[in-house]
This record gives structure tokens, sequence and C-alpha cells, in this order.
């Protein structure tokens, strides 16, 4: 397989860059469909869940597979997890053990529901940003083949050998399960070096590896791509795409960082510990880099706490007739004397008053 040419790559560079100038709006994230595979194999390790509680925060798998995490804390935990179990080609199994096109959810099933491997593969590479945030998927040819590639476009997310291992070895599973389970590609593309483990690496794609690309990437026969498949349910593709592109949609109006901090806030407010630390290891982001982001956008952590604390607390009190205690504890005070002296000096009002007033007038 030929080395891309040199405009080639500079395309490749130009986009990253692009792309890159707007990462700082917001921070990149991933669905927890994923994430949750790789809580899981650290949470097997032995003092696995000690780990994640220490390192991480994370005390067990998200229950809601839609949730946002940060990309940068899902490649850590990736390959704090190949660490942990002592295993390097910890990705790689994942990827190729796990059911095809349950990782992506409708995306994955998307692609499973297509005519033709292209136009899946195409779907793929559209509709990614709905479940990945700063990446980039491409499929085009190349010398007579299909070039099918993957890359994390934030110079800064390394290492990511454990993402890259994992998302080819999941795409090669996911069209081993549409073409039939003999397919291999012509030839596999790693952007990391050779690892030790390479000769037990190409036993699972069965094919040549190359190493040190510009880009992860899977080369398809042609003929393998414009392949028609039969019974793959083609008339759920339309809902499905709807569904994906509605969710594309609601992100879009969702890129400032101020928001993504706001629905982190409102995710664990009197359920776990709200602080700068905490948040911004949760976006994967230094404490001092999260203050200026934030001062940018003319907010703050502390401001953005207090109106949560605000908003929710006035709920509670005009909608329940919880005790003043219940509602300080569902708004994040332990002490109900904090909370009455901060209701008072957000609303000029204590909680009781603001609580007999309200709901007189309900």
């Amino acid at each position: 397989m030929r080395q891309l040419k040199k405009s080639q790559k500079r395309c490749i560079l130009e986009s990253a860059m692009l792309r890159r100038n707007t990462l700082r709006d917001s921070v990149p994230m991933i669905r927890s469909s994923v994430v949750n595979q790789v809580i899981s194999a650290i949470q097997y390790c032995p003092g696995g869940s000690s780990f994640l509680r220490r390192e991480h925060g994370i005390r067990s798998t998200r229950t809601d597979l839609y949730e946002r995490i940060a990309l940068a804390r899902y490649l850590k935990l990736f390959e704090d997890a190949a660490t942990l179990a002592n295993d390097a080609l910890l990705g790689a199994r994942m990827g190729i053990t796990n059911p095809p096109g349950e990782l992506l959810g409708p995306i994955g099933f998307l692609v499973l529901t297509s005519p033709r491997l292209r136009i899946g593969l195409k779907n793929l590479a559209h509709y990614i940003g709905a479940w990945q945030d700063a990446t980039e998927i491409t499929l085009h040819d190349q010398g007579g083949l299909g070039m099918w590639s993957y890359r994390i476009l934030d110079p800064d997310l390394w290492p990511r050998r454990q993402d890259a291992e994992f998302t080819l070895t999941a795409t090669c599973a996911m069209i081993r399960t549409y073409l039939g389970g003999g397919w291999a590609p012509v030839e596999v593309h790693f952007e990391h070096s050779r690892p030790h483990e390479a000769q037990a690496l190409q036993a699972m794609f069965r094919a040549p590896l190359r190493f040190d690309q510009p880009a992860n990437a899977l080369v398809i026969d042609n003929n393998d791509l414009d392949r028609a498949v039969q019974g793959t349910n083609a008339g759920f593709a339309p809902f499905l795409r709807r569904h994906v592109e509605d969710m594309m949609a609601k992100e879009t109006e969702e890129t400032k960082l101020s928001e993504q901090v706001r629905q982190l806030v409102a995710r664990d407010l009197g359920r776990a510990p709200v602080s700068l630390t905490l948040l911004a290891a949760e976006l994967g982001l230094p404490p001092r880099s999260l203050q200026r982001y934030l001062a940018e956008e003319g907010t703050s952590v502390r401001d953005i706490v207090r109106t949560i604390k605000a908003q929710e607390a006035k709920a509670l009190l005009r909608t329940s007739r919880r005790h003043i205690g219940a509602v300080s504890q569902a708004v994040g005070y332990g002490d109900p004397t904090a909370f009455w002296r901060a209701f008072k000096a957000w609303e000029g009002v204590s909680p009781a008053e603001f609580q007999r007033t309200k709901q007189k007038k309900d």
C-alpha cells in the first residue's frame, strides 16, 4: 500500500487544526456506552474499584448510556485499564468481542441496516459527532481501494493506543457481522508505533499491519464496500437517522463549556460532591484552565453552582411540601443553617417564608 501523498497529509493536518481551534469553546466528550465497557474492565482488576474511586472519582458504570464524559478522561481510563489488567491488547480484545453495533447505539445500528457497506460506513463518518466529539472519520478511494480512517483531532489527547485498537477491531467485527465472519481488510494502519504484541494484533485482523501512519485506518476492497447485503432491515434506517440528527442538533445548541459544567452540576447536586477540582477532572482539564475558560464566558464554577442551587431550591420549595432540612440536603447543603443563610441572601426571605408565599399563590 503506497504512503499517503503529501497533499493528502496536508489536508488531514489542516482539517485537524481547523477543528482544533473550536475545541476551547467546549470540552470534547464521548457517550457512556463506550466508557462503561472500560469502567467494567477496571472493576474486574484487583483493586480496580478503589482505583476508580481514588483516581477518577467513579463508583460505578453510568446507568444512562447517552450520558457524556470528557474524551480525555475516557482515553486515560482506557490506558489505565490496560495497565491494571496487565494486558496491552485489552482495547483490541474488547473491540473484537463486544456485540457489534451496540457500542455506538443508534449509529452502529444505522451502519448494520444499510443496504451496502459503503453507505453504512459513510453514515458512520457523517454521524460520529453525535457520539464522540473532536473525531474525524472519512471514507475515500485510494489506488482502487477504500480507505476508512479514524482519528481524534486533538494532538494533545495522547496516548490513545487502546482506543485506536479498540475502534478498529470493533469496526472490523461490525463489518464481519455485516459481510460474514470470513471477511478481512486488505491492510490495517495505526497512528502509534509498532508494539511488542503486533503479531497477536495482526491475527485478530487477519491482515498486514502498518504503524506510525497519519491516521488509524482499515483498507477495504471496493467490491466489499459495494456488495449488496440482504436482510439488513433497511426500513429502520430512516428512523435511526432522524434520531441521530435530533441528537446532533441538540448538542450543537449546547457547545459552550459553561453549559457542559451546568449539566454536570445539575446531575451531581445533592447526590455527589461538586467542586472545581472534581468538575475539572470530569472534563479532563486542569482546574486553572477550567477557571480561565469559564471566566472568558463571564462566569465561574461558584456562580454556576450558586445559580443551580437557587433554582433547584426554589423549585422544590414551590412544588413540594418537603421539610426545609430535606430541601437543604437535596441541593447539596449538609447544614440547614448554611442553606438558610444562603437562601436568604438569594431571595431576601427565608426558605420557610418563600415556601408559604409561593404555595399560597399556587
